[in-house]
């Protein structure tokens, strides 16, 4: 399908009497055109992003518990790194059960599941006795986390009609640093007071909410076309016509929704050598290395943030405020990027992004004063989450259709292999000084900034017509 730029607010089709009726052997994305983004797109953007925020809530709030949980338990920056990279290993797996689970069970069942897994490792958390049962629950969370982002991304995708796909796509990443101010605002009032048993119970709470709200979704009508549900298919198209204002007319005789055949044997292993042929194999390697290096220097910025700011002499109370200032930092620059990454492209945005991300780390590094520091920290996760966006934008975009879920698939692997890396390096490097660490983060942003540059140019392109 392309990616032509129409209005976001309002499409070329404006009043029911203006739909056509679905052409003769409509495809599933012709229908979906047919009724455009609207109203259903958009609350559907809002429960996908608060899995983005719920996310934030499971996954930041161990920033904050390290420096406690290493006076309170004696652990030292080595095995407090392993804490997040035993939530990395479980996402490492989740990502690779839930994707298959998906595509057995449904979209939604897994759209819920997710969540409520997530949910009870984190509100079990809360209950840890010691360092090895919090070490096991939190991979728990990520098993759950790591099926959480792919699917939600998914049915989202799925649901999309071609208008301005880049920038939805890019707004869905921004309820992340939405749901970094709110978990800092809540470190800030409750792990000085209660403790931080108490953040980790209230931490679970946006996913169990999560649920009912997610309930109302119904499943993805591609997936119910490919299990041969094509009568149930249809009437969730209908669902989403008429909640958008633009209801499919019932004397209109449904069309049967045409799919691409799957191939003889075609399955995971064959998608596998897919990547690997001579006409896919660089882009293969070069997603893999973006994801890898650009993830490396996430996560060993993110992960020590916290200890990084009090190292260098802001206290911890200061530290849950400023987050909240970074996470403001982080959604502008989210915010920027989709208003320009559909203008410039997506190669130009990222190496300006990643390139930028490097220079800040090093700047945050040699810093001296308060507001310096608190500043550079700000403008590393601006550019550095508007780069994840487009990232996030352009990988599904330069796979072809039969083999995109399993070139994302593999891509979020690399991800999740630097999540496990990255902290306990970020630890080990911690009692050495901070421009040692944040030349390495520095140095792996510049690495995918490189690699950016060889990317594929995916504006405007037909997403099967993309080439290296």
């Amino acid at each position: 399908m392309g990616t032509e730029k129409v209005s976001l607010l309002y499409g070329s089709i404006s009043t029911v009497e203006d739909i056509p009726p679905p052409p003769t052997g409509a495809t599933l994305e012709e229908a979906i055109e047919i009724i455009g983004n609207g109203k259903f797109q958009y609350k559907l953007l809002l429960l996908c992003g608060l899995g983005w925020i719920a996310d934030a809530f499971e996954m930041i709030m161990l920033s904050f518990l390290l420096p406690t949980l290493s006076k309170e338990w004696g652990i030292d920056s080595i095995q407090g790194g392993l804490i997040t990279s035993s939530a990395s290993a479980g996402m490492l797996i989740g990502a690779g059960v839930w994707s298959i689970l998906g595509d057995i069970i449904g979209r939604k069942p897994s759209f819920l599941l997710t969540v409520l897994v997530s949910s009870l490792f984190g509100l079990a958390s809360a209950f840890s006795p010691h360092y090895w049962v919090l070490l096991v629950l939190r991979c728990g969370v990520g098993f759950g986390l790591g099926g959480n982002l792919p699917i939600a991304y998914s049915i989202f995708l799925e649901y999309l009609a071609s208008e301005r796909r880049g920038l939805l796509c890019v707004l869905l990443s921004g309820f992340f640093p939405i749901g970094v101010m709110f978990s800092s605002a809540l470190a800030l009032a409750v792990l000085p007071t209660l403790g931080w048993r108490w953040l980790l119970a209230f931490s679970s709470v946006p996913g169990f909410l999560l649920l009912l709200f997610r309930s109302t979704i119904p499943e993805s009508p591609r997936y119910l076309m490919v299990v041969g549900k094509q009568e149930e298919a249809w009437n969730v198209l209908k669902i989403v016509a008429k909640e958008n204002g633009k209801i499919i007319p019932e004397h209109i005789e449904m069309s049967p929704i045409h799919l691409p055949r799957k191939e003889k044997g075609f399955g995971h292993i064959q998608s596998l050598k897919i990547l690997f042929n001579r006409k896919y194999i660089r882009t293969t390697l070069t997603f893999w290395n973006i994801w890898f290096f650009a993830s490396i220097g996430y996560y060993g910025v993110s992960t020590w943030l916290p200890s990084y700011l009090e190292k260098m002499g802001i206290s911890s109370n200061d530290v849950y405020a400023n987050f909240i200032v970074v996470g403001f930092g982080q959604l502008v620059g989210l915010i920027g990027t989709s208003l320009v990454v559909d203008k410039i492209g997506r190669r130009v945005t990222l190496v300006v992004l990643f390139l930028a991300t490097s220079a800040f780390s090093i700047l945050f590094a040699v810093s001296r004063g308060e507001w310096m520091v608190i500043l550079f920290a700000v403008l590393i996760n601006l550019t550095n989450n508007g780069a994840s966006g487009v990232v996030y934008t352009v990988t599904p975009e330069a796979f072809p259709t039969k083999v995109r879920s399993t070139g994302i698939g593999s891509c979020s692997v690399w991800n999740r292999t630097a999540g496990m890396i990255a902290p306990v390096l970020g630890g080990a490097l911690l009692k050495m000084p901070i421009a040692i660490s944040f030349t390495l983060w520095a140095g792996a942003y510049f690495v995918a900034a490189f690699l950016a540059f060889i990317i594929p140019e995916t504006t405007g392109a037909s997403l099967d017509e993309v080439k290296m």
